[in-house]
């Protein structure tokens, strides 16, 4: 917990998301929207982000649909260049995920200087993105390897769009990540993007594990927020700061300033 609130600066960081648009190479991808339109949209949305007093933002390929547990080095290369100059202008904690490739992730937050990430590093999963199994063996020895070791993972033990083939309960699959991996701290959310994990769910895994950090990592909204929270250690919020609630939108600055409001009264 001590490492987590120094990541942050705060006991709750309240971290909101830039959403890149489709990169190019992937299915969504806008010929019409260049690097440079990426990176006006996405400095336009930190300042808003950071205005509104989020702690911390994360970096996202969220537009890249349908995702790849492995993507091409045009997704790293694109990738890097919108965050290396966007990340000029932020001045909190930023971190980063590569959907859904936790090398791929851990390579570009080495390269942009985040200092945390959120991916995937265990189990298999079945789902709407096909066949995902991921390594915890193989992705923390690359992080060592490349001197990342100070990049702070935060991870998923539950898929999104999908089945996990492991049986066990979250619970059981955090206490036996917790001695075996070197984990920052724990992410639970709903089903998909947009959907919230439920508020039992979080309160028993706190108090079962007071001492790893667990953070909401979707679903959080103003109407929730307030009671989800106080359960949590942090929260990373998208979708409802976006215009009309709409993922693939722009964030909207009252639906931040709102959430902002709602988080920390």
């Amino acid at each position: 917990m001590d490492k987590h609130r120094e990541t942050f600066g705060t006991d709750k960081p309240v971290i909101g998301c830039l959403h890149m648009q489709a990169l190019p190479g992937t299915p969504f991808a806008d010929p019409n929207v260049t690097l440079e339109d990426q990176i006006k949209r996405l400095k336009g949305e930190a300042k808003i982000l950071q205005d509104a007093g989020f702690d911390a933002v994360v970096f996202a390929n969220e537009g890249d649909r349908p995702y790849l547990t492995t993507v091409g080095p045009e997704v790293v290369a694109n990738y890097v260049r919108i965050a290396t100059e966007v990340a000029s202008v932020i001045d909190v904690p930023y971190g980063c995920g590569v959907l859904i490739d936790p090398i791929a992730t851990i390579a570009v937050a080495k390269a942009i200087g985040a200092k945390f990430v959120r991916t995937y590093v265990s189990n298999t999963y079945e789902g709407t993105f096909g066949h995902q199994s991921f390594q915890p063996g193989e992705i923390f020895r690359y992080r060592h390897a490349i001197g990342a070791d100070d990049v702070r993972v935060y991870t998923y033990f539950e898929p999104h769009a999908g089945t996990c083939l492991d049986t066990r309960t979250s619970e059981q699959m955090l206490d036996a990540a917790v001695p075996n991996m070197p984990i920052a701290g724990a992410l639970f959310g709903g089903a998909h993007a947009g959907l919230p994990p439920e508020e039992s769910h979080i309160a028993e895994l706190k108090r079962k594990f007071p001492d790893v950090p667990i953070l909401i990592g979707s679903g959080g909204t103003v109407d929730n927020i307030g009671k989800l929270l106080p359960h949590a250690d942090g929260v990373i919020v998208g979708t409802s700061i976006k215009v009309d609630g709409v993922l693939w939108n722009p964030v909207d600055r009252a639906r931040a300033e709102a959430f902002i409001a709602a988080a920390k009264k």
